[in-house]
């Protein structure tokens, strides 16, 4: 990116979602609009070659070590020159902001989750008609407890699942399933440690690959226990949604505990935006005349050590 200038860009290499091939364009020094230089960093999100009729929705980030940031669409579909094929999104962020998650070799990561369409697949390529919703599928065998093989009792409630799935989505119920232990020939098993309501969360997630309900409705409390859960299964997919959760709703009411979380369930990425959160002097300061901090520092003391190094750094 430090090289290129304004109007220049650079592409990612296509990928192939719904029948399409797609490509994600970014001028990091901005654009020559009508003669004017807008000097905003842009991204395009478009379709490469001929394309049927489409009407794609976008849910974008960008990440590095420390961070993630959402981006925000700021404009419909429209027809940009000169670009072969349809741009589809277009999302701008200040470049000062985009310096700040450019990886030590000028790199991006920037993750695009193309949301329901009504894209009708081109078919002449690689495209899986929308009828064949998987998630949806295995989802219901859930629901109405067909062909289950294995019963899992939590506090006054029991789940009825099925091992094959829980033990492709998790290494540990593999292990436990089908392995040496003695669950592996129990047709019922108790749960300790998780309550009933995560423990229908995480058996969601595992079906579907979604949450129980909309991620934006999960309450920073569900998330951290989910997190527990997801740690403990080893299921990587759900401690990811459960990481950008506990991020995007940290607080100085919430950090200690996601601090403690991030410390006990190893977690580097949480950890990091935990103290990137905190490294403000000004919040640092508010921070440590709460009873949370106190605690933390009695339990995990080489945070401190962490903690100063950020502040240094600033």
């Amino acid at each position: 990116m430090k090289d290129l200038k304004v109007d220049q860009f650079v592409s990612s290499p296509v990928f192939h979602a719904l029948g399409h091939d797609w490509v994600v364009d970014c001028y990091p020094q901005g654009l020559l609009i009508n003669d004017d230089v807008n000097v905003d960093a842009w991204f395009f999100i478009r379709i490469e070659g001929e394309y049927k009729n489409a009407n794609p929705t976008f849910s974008c980030r960008l990440m590095n070590r420390t961070r993630t940031a959402l981006l925000h669409n700021s404009l419909e579909a429209l027809e940009i020159p000169p670009f072969q094929g349809k741009v589809f999104a277009c999302f701008t962020l200040p470049k000062s902001f985009l310096n700040g998650f450019a990886n030590e070799d000028g790199s991006l990561e920037f993750i695009c989750s193309i949301n329901n369409t009504d894209i009708t697949p081109n078919w002449g390529s690689r495209g899986v008609p929308q009828s064949c919703n998987l998630p949806s599928q295995i989802g219901k065998l859930l629901e109405s407890s067909e062909t289950t093989d294995v019963t899992f009792f939590v506090e006054n409630q029991s789940f009825s699942c099925h091992r094959s799935i829980l033990a492709a989505r998790s290494t540990v119920l593999k292990a436990e399933l089908f392995g040496n232990m003695v669950q592996a020939t129990q047709k019922h098993i108790k749960t300790e440690d998780i309550c009933p309501e995560v423990f229908k969360v995480m058996l969601h997630f595992m079906y579907t690959d979604s949450l129980h309900c909309d991620s934006e409705t999960v309450s920073a409390e569900m998330a951290q226990h989910l997190f527990v859960a997801a740690d403990r299964y080893a299921i990587e997919g759900l401690k990811a949604l459960c990481e950008d959760k506990l991020c995007d709703s940290l607080s100085l009411d919430t950090v200690a505990s996601n601090l403690a979380l991030a410390q006990r369930h190893n977690s580097p990425r949480l950890k990091n935006y935990c103290l990137e959160f905190i490294s403000d002097p000004k919040t640092l300061i508010s921070w440590m005349l709460t009873e949370d901090y106190v605690d933390l520092m009695r339990n995990f003391p080489s945070i401190m050590a962490e903690i100063r190094g950020k502040v240094d750094n600033k």
